[in-house]
């Protein structure tokens, strides 16, 4: 049987399929990416996954795969991307929060505080008909 290897980790993909299906499932254990046996397209252009002929690549017993330093360099350019765009979208929030609040009043310098207005007010004589 081919094994199917994800083009993104280099590392064979574990698969599984329902009880009297004809569609199989394969998935990377390491970036979780999964793709179907219906899209035979992935498969034949190698975007995501590819076939291999013969058995699927056995790692060696109590080792982990190391990461290339192309991957480790990929890493570090998507993390400072994700910094980027969250800076973005905060910068983007705040400026939202501060264009919607309304601007503060501010005083003229002719009127008068509201107690002064409000002692003015009491000082007039009421006016009867």
């Amino acid at each position: 049987m081919d094994a199917v290897v994800c083009t993104h980790c280099q590392v064979a993909m574990t698969s599984w399929s329902a009880p009297g299906s004809t569609v199989r499932y394969y998935q990377c254990p390491f970036c979780a990416r999964t793709h179907s046996s219906c899209y035979s397209e992935v498969f034949a252009r190698g975007a995501g996954a590819r076939l291999v002929a013969g058995p699927a690549p056995t790692p060696v017993p109590g080792t982990l795969p190391q990461a290339t330093g192309e991957q480790i360099q990929w890493a570090g350019v998507k993390a400072r991307a994700a910094r980027w765009f969250a800076r973005l979208e905060a910068e983007e929030l705040h400026t939202a929060a501060r264009l919607a609040r309304p601007p503060p009043r501010q005083a003229s310098p002719s009127a008068e505080p509201p107690a002064a207005a409000l002692a003015s007010v009491a000082a007039r004589p009421a006016r009867h008909k």
